[in-house]
């Protein structure tokens, strides 16, 4: 898709925004576009002779030819068009009748709001629509709706056909508009357009190349001063730098006074740069015991700094948000942001549901996100935070950790707390608001009953493990909801590597290598979540934290055949020693019982190929 926040197409135009208020023209099409809309990471465009598909509004393909005129929404899960008073599910082909001759429509948060001239209907069925009272003067015509999450923008033409905007924070109840804006364009009218908003926009995949060069020159400079020295008094084996994927990112090391004015400016909230990126010194411990004084400085990376910006705004409810959207509630257009904060996010996010976000620090964002996007990783580039996914951020360049090789110790650590294999699954409920009646209906009804899922085979292992329930309003099919819900569950226990690297090598955060360990028949990929390095000292060697692999890969049926063959090696020996009065019992139970057995005798206690797979 076109990689900027905000798209409005009209008739065969394309014009872009950064903030929803100042358009240009981003291209021309070869086609004229009745309607479109952009769906599951496609363009659905209604041409002359039928609905088209198109990934990149250049070539397109005829799909539909029933379809050629109408306006094109979408919800989570289905594509519709409405012409007139019919609204039609594309890929069902189910048709609704409605009252209205709606003008435009589209799916915001939970509801459906449709726009007949300068009215705005909601709906949660696309069969009922109710009137929303909002405070609409009487000239506003051509409406059309565009939601970002963090607000609704309605853009509509005045009685001189000029066209302006209104925004509504609350996007749950679209009644209580701000003031008429102004709008920065070249195009002039809203007939046939459709504004798009792209939650994708920044959305990257990262190049990466094999570079564990650095920056040897270490600088530092005061707090509240602009003047910045390099540091050369640091004692080289004192100097590690720490990093843990979502937790630690610091440096630490040990200065003597050598009179220069760079050990003078060394104190908290002094910036240290190292490598590119700044740290600010958060501890600060001078000796004066050894004769020559000496300062030990521990600074963290200047992204924790996003602590010190707030959102006082709330975002009331349960909301469904994106990467993308959370990142924009707290850092665009937020007057606290005096810092400078930006972002990019790396990957494609699901988005999740989310209640009453806001209301708190930049850190608390942070943190929301990784508690609802567990495979995050937020990895700044000073301060541009950057939110990448599982593979977004792993890298490969062939690197291998070997036990007895490169690597001096190998610790495995095998952690069952975090199993979850069976979770109860609450999906949408179902409006029985009458915005037209007095009377309330309290009675919550869904599209389906809740119902519980879980992993057969880890239940089998483990024995059931309950997680809290997956309440999703996104969902109004059960199918849908039940592959959600799966890929929520931790079926197996998580094994830790720690690795001591026989080597000083600069450490690539994210870096997958092979790691083998002849001695326990063990092999698999893992890539770095953390690292303790003394890139100043090559005597000391690296500290390496790898990602959890799941338990089953030491229950692997290479191991278990591994195993066999180690009891039968051992038998043929203990049998080539014995005479020939020795008697071998092969059985599964103790021979002893049944059986006159003498001294020298073999028992070989059969191994069946299932027995020990929980351990």
């Amino acid at each position: 898709m076109i990689n900027s926040k905000y798209i409005y197409v009209e008739n065969n135009e394309v014009y872009t925004s950064l903030n929803a208020a100042s358009w240009t023209k981003f291209q021309e099409l070869n086609k004229t576009v009745i309607s479109i809309d952009y769906f599951e990471n496609q363009f659905y465009v209604i041409l002359a002779d039928g609905l088209y598909i198109s990934d990149d509004l250049k070539i397109f393909s005829l799909i539909n030819s029933d379809y050629t005129q109408g306006y094109l929404f979408h919800d989570d899960n289905n594509l519709y068009v409405v012409q007139d008073n019919k609204i039609f599910n594309i890929q069902t082909g189910v048709e609704n009748i409605v009252k209205l001759n709606i003008d435009s429509i589209e799916y915001i948060q939970t509801y459906f709001y449709a726009t007949v001239g300068n009215l705005i209907y909601k709906s949660n069925d696309l069969k009922n629509f109710y009137l929303v009272k909002t405070n609409f003067d009487a000239d506003m015509s051509n409406l059309r709706l565009l939601s970002d999450m963090n607000r609704v923008i309605v853009y509509f033409n005045d009685s001189s056909n000029v066209l302006h905007y209104r925004i509504c924070t609350n996007t749950i109840n679209l009644a209580y508009w701000n003031d008429t804006q102004n709008i920065n364009n070249t195009f002039s009218s809203l007939i046939n357009g459709k504004f798009l908003y792209n939650d994708q926009a920044y959305s990257k995949t990262p190049i990466y190349t094999e570079d564990r060069s650095f920056d040897k020159i270490v600088k530092v400079k005061a707090n509240g001063q602009s003047k910045v020295e390099a540091l050369t008094s640091f004692v080289p084996s004192s100097f590690q730098v720490q990093w843990e994927r979502n937790s630690t990112n610091q440096l630490a090391f040990t200065a003597y006074d050598d009179g220069s004015l760079a050990f003078s400016m060394l104190g908290v909230e002094a910036q240290i740069v190292f490598n590119g990126q700044t740290f600010v010194v958060k501890d600060a411990e001078p000796d004066y015991s050894g004769g020559i004084p000496t300062i030990a400085v521990t600074a963290t990376h200047i992204y924790n700094e996003i602590g010190r910006i707030r959102q006082y705004s709330t975002k009331t409810g349960t909301l469904t948000y994106s990467v993308q959207d959370v990142l924009s509630f707290y850092l665009d257009n937020n007057p606290d942001n005096s810092l400078g904060f930006t972002y990019k996010v790396y990957g494609d996010f699901d988005k999740q549901q989310i209640t009453d976000l806001g209301n708190n620090s930049g850190s608390d964002m942070l943190s929301q996100i990784s508690s609802t996007w567990p495979e995050a990783t937020i990895f700044p580039n000073n301060k541009c935070i950057g939110v990448y996914t599982h593979d977004a951020f792993t890298k490969n360049f062939g690197g291998r950790i070997d036990f007895g090789n490169n690597a001096s110790e190998v610790k495995m650590t095998i952690d069952s707390t975090s199993i979850i294999n069976r979770v109860k699954c609450i999906g949408k409920e179902k409006d029985t608001t009458d915005d037209s009646s007095d009377t309330a209906n309290d009675t919550v009804t869904y599209y389906f009953d809740p119902f519980f899922v879980q992993d057969d085979s880890s239940v089998n292992n483990w024995g059931v493990h309950l997680g809290a329930d997956v309440n999703d309003d996104r969902f109004s099919d059960v199918d849908s909801m039940k592959a959600y819900a799966l890929t929520q569950l931790t079926p197996e226990p998580s094994i830790a590597i720690d690795v001591t690297y026989s080597g000083n090598e600069m450490p690539i955060p994210g870096e997958q290598k092979r790691i083998e360990i002849k001695q326990g028949n063990f092999v698999s990929f893992v890539s770095v979540i953390g690292y303790t390095w003394y890139p100043f000292d090559s005597t000391q060697t690296t500290d390496l934290e790898f990602e959890n692999l799941t338990a089953t890969i030491l229950n692997s049926q290479a191991n278990l055949n591994s195993r066999l063959e180690m009891v039968q090696q051992l038998a043929q020996k203990a049998l080539s020693k014995a005479n020939s009065t020795t008697t071998n019992y092969i059985s599964q139970t103790d021979p002893s019982a049944n059986n006159t057995v003498s001294t020298g005798d073999i028992w070989t206690r059969v191994i069946d190929a299932t027995e020990g797979s929980d351990s």
